[in-house]
């Protein structure tokens, strides 16, 4: 990397008649930014922007998108995109499904920015009411619209959306999404001793309002 020293020594005038040193200054800046430009970017000091640019979308019918609703478990980050509540029935390709109140749809984002897997179990995230009471997903809305199965693990740098599908009072109001999301390490140290990422709140409450 170019230090001040020598940066202005590359500047220094190389004449000291009055109007001319002005010029030669300016000529020795464009000669010297190029070098000083590559020196930095050799050398680390500057990054152009490091985000995706992820297409847009289409937003299922009658789909509330949110913003904003994201936690970080562990080395996971978990964000709530999209609800859709007062559902009437659940349709699939092989059957249908009436709530016992109202089904509430949750489209879930998560992001596994650690080196390791790590795993999320979909039918253990609770949908959390006003009134303060939790809903697990419901298996029936689960299995007739083909959302996951099973235990997911998310691989190293993966990014992935799914539905949680919810049977709560038909007028109950949404409040939050309680993730429990895993809060493991890819630190060799950390596994030896079984810790999890520091300083990591396990479930977190995604707002839905």
């Amino acid at each position: 990397m170019i230090t001040p020293v020598a940066y202005r020594r590359a500047v220094r005038p190389f004449a000291i008649t009055p109007g001319v040193r002005a010029r030669r200054r300016s000529g020795a800046l464009r000669a010297v930014a190029p070098l000083l430009a590559l020196a930095l970017a050799a050398a680390g000091c500057g990054h152009p922007a490091r985000d995706y640019t992820i297409p847009r979308q289409p937003l299922p019918e009658h789909e509330t998108p949110l913003k904003g609703r994201t936690a970080t478990i562990g080395e996971v980050t978990y964000t709530a995109i999209g609800v859709r509540t007062k559902i009437p029935e659940v349709i699939g390709s092989h059957a249908s499904w009436i709530p016992h109140g109202q089904y509430v749809r949750v489209r879930l984002l998560m992001v596994n920015h650690g080196r390791e897997r790590h795993d999320l179990d979909p039918y253990r995230q609770r949908l959390v009411t006003a009134d303060g009471a939790t809903y697990l997903p419901n298996t029936d809305a689960m299995q007739i619209s083909r959302a996951p199965s099973g235990v997911q693990s998310i691989a190293s740098q993966e990014m992935r959306a799914f539905d949680l599908w919810y049977d709560v009072p038909a007028n109950a109001k949404v409040k939050a999404l309680r993730v429990l999301g895993d809060p493991s390490s890819s630190r060799l140290g950390d596994q030896l001793k079984g810790a999890a990422v520091g300083h990591t709140k396990n479930p977190v409450d995604l707002s839905l309002t």
